[in-house]
């Protein structure tokens, strides 16, 4: 069975980057200009960038991406300490229910407890039910829903 192996995203990963993303926006029905890709794997790739990401790969750092993962860290209100937002996971199609997904999480966890964040945590849609499988093995549902208000 292949490895799989959770690494630092790369100037070689841009264009298989964004075929992954792309398959994310797609599932969420969401379409977004050239420049918004470019200006997202920027900040991916700057150290002091605001998102952070990793990608994973099978059987070593010089095979193409199959998944993908997006999070940040930001101030939280009620302790000192930051939380952590996993902002998007996507695993090419082929790939699912093989581990890749776990390991994405728990490679950003891992990123989360180096920063000593208080908490890890993601939003879905209530009817991705295939996500929610994963996710109710590995984290908690605590039963909030998620509100948006437009500002534009």
């Amino acid at each position: 069975m292949s490895e799989i192996v959770i690494t630092a995203l790369e100037p070689k990963d841009r264009s298989r980057w964004g075929e992954l993303w792309r398959g994310y926006l797609e599932f969420y029905e969401t379409r977004l200009p050239p420049e918004i890709y470019e200006h997202t794997w920027e900040r991916l790739l700057s150290e002091e960038g605001p998102i952070r990401g990793f990608g994973a790969r099978l059987d070593g750092s010089a095979a193409p991406l199959i998944g993908i993962v997006h999070y940040l860290f930001h101030a939280h209100a009620w302790t000192p300490k930051e939380v952590c937002y996993l902002q998007d996971l996507f695993v090419a199609p082929e790939i699912r229910s093989r581990g890749c997904g776990r390991a994405l999480i728990e490679r950003v966890a891992m990123a989360a407890r180096e920063r000593d964040c208080l908490r890890l945590y993601w939003t879905t849609k209530a009817d991705n039910a295939v996500a929610r499988r994963l996710y109710d093995r590995i984290a908690r549902f605590n039963g909030f829903i998620r509100y948006d208000y437009a500002l534009g």
